[in-house]
């Protein structure tokens, strides 16, 4: 192969020699002493004077980045193993597949204009470090003063992993941690492929988590939620932050720290069980006060939407209970026929008076109607019976939650002897908004005959 390159380039060089320009020949009515001026500039064909560099097929860099990774400087003059080296340099950073390039004569003769043609890797992703002792933001500033074009996005090819692997080794060791280092391509949070740097082994599995700095919250509390979830699962700091944003957040939330943060976590091994103690340090923040909450497009009135709602203004931001107020606002407009009521919620944040507005609009869709009842499983004598507690006429707006409301008060209430399973079925029309409803009565199994006395 290297062979093949060396009699390629001499080929090259010796089309430059005879004036073939991006492998066409020179014009023909070129005058010859204009040409022979040329041939005197450029001296010796084996050294090409490099006037401009440009860069073709970049979609991930920047031409920029690629020129400097490449050491060609403009106005410099450059030979055969000047571009081999170019080569190699380039395809060692990892962050190119292929490399060719072509030149141009400059317009006044006596220099070259050079584009390097490349081809990147199919594959960028972002990285995380997980267990080391080596701050990110410090991680960063070293790799782009030693790994070229180190950015926030990665190729996943080996030669790159590998040299940045190798820097967070010397990094971690400067640290007094002496621990072979990879990078790992691993699907991390719910949705998202990364490269996670971290040592060669397997991580461990969380034995126990605690918490620091809680108070708005009881940390007892805290670590009865997370460990429901994090216990047993493998260590990486990623997804281990995705529980503590789905599992913690939402309880501080409901205290009214809506800026709650876990700026460091601290493991260790356990001390009587193979894993790792996650120690979670909470920063709780400001406490927020509820200023206002807007629900719109409900049709509902003012009252009925305070009776409902029960939001609780100047007082400490609560979203479990403002979230059940609208679950109530929700189900009244579903009792009055609306079946597909749904809203979306806007938070404002006023950071100066730490203060939260809510504007809440809601949709409640197309109203709902009582079609007709059917009932099974009852005699001739029982059905009337039913029909005539049965409260909703045809026509009316569809009381959504009335059916198993009704069967529950059926149940409750004694009417029928050895009443078993009872079933509540809606069937609604969406093109003639009418809702049918069917009752299924079971009676109960048969009780078990008393065992006759073995004598």
């Amino acid at each position: 192969m290297e062979s093949m390159r060396f009699i390629l380039t001499l080929a090259l060089i010796q089309a430059l020699a005879a004036g073939l320009v991006n492998g066409q020949k020179a014009p023909a009515k070129q005058p010859a002493a204009k040409a022979a001026r040329a041939q005197k500039d450029l001296g010796d064909p084996a050294q090409w004077p490099i006037r401009e560099i440009h860069v073709s097929g970049a979609q991930h860099y920047a031409p920029r980045q690629i020129v400097a990774a490449s050491g060609l400087k403009a106005d410099s003059t450059v030979s055969r193993e000047t571009f081999e080296a170019v080569r190699d340099r380039l395809l060692a950073t990892g962050c190119i597949e292929t490399i060719t390039w072509k030149y141009e004569s400059m317009p006044e003769g006596g220099a070259y204009r050079v584009t390097l043609v490349i081809t990147e890797p199919d594959q960028y992703l972002p990285w995380v470090l997980d267990r080391v002792p080596v701050d990110r933001d410090a991680f960063i500033a070293r790799a782009r003063q030693e790994i070229p074009m180190f950015t926030e996005t990665i190729p996943t090819t080996e030669a790159f992993l590998s040299r940045t692997a190798a820097l967070l080794e010397k990094m971690a060791a400067e640290k007094g941690v002496k621990e072979h280092m990879a990078g790992k391509v691993l699907l991390i949070q719910k949705d998202t492929i990364a490269v996670v740097f971290g040592p060669k082994s397997a991580p461990p599995n969380v034995a126990e988590v605690r918490f620091t700095g809680a108070r708005a919250v009881d940390p007892r509390e805290l670590v009865k939620s997370l460990s429901q979830v994090a216990i047993g699962m493998p260590y990486i700091e990623a997804n281990f932050r995705m529980v503590l944003e789905n599992q913690i957040k939402p309880m501080y939330e409901a205290a009214g720290r809506l800026r709650v943060s876990f700026p460091k976590l601290d493991i260790a091994p356990a001390a009587n069980v193979r894993g790792v103690v996650v120690t979670v340090h909470v920063d709780e923040g400001n406490g927020y006060i509820l200023e206002d909450v807007d629900v719109r497009g409900t049709g509902l009135s003012e009252q009925d939407l305070k009776d409902a709602g029960q939001f609780k203004t100047g007082q400490t931001v609560n979203y479990s209970d403002i979230g059940k107020g609208l679950n109530r606002i929700t189900d009244q407009l579903k009792a009055n026929g609306f079946m597909k009521a749904a809203y979306k919620a806007q938070r404002q944040v006023n950071e100066e008076k730490k203060t939260v507005r809510l504007t809440v609009d809601y949709d409640p869709g197309p109203q709902y109607r009582f079609g007709k009842l059917e009932i099974k499983g009852l005699d001739l004598h029982s059905e009337p019976v039913v029909r005539k507690l049965w409260a909703m006429k045809p026509g009316d707006p569809f009381r959504g939650g009335y059916p198993d409301m009704f069967l529950n008060t059926i149940r409750d209430r004694g009417i029928f002897d050895d009443l078993g399973d009872t079933k509540a079925e809606m069937k609604s029309d969406d093109k003639t908004l009418l809702v049918d409803v069917l009752l299924t009565f079971k009676g109960a199994p048969p009780k078990p005959a008393p065992k006759r006395p073995d004598w």
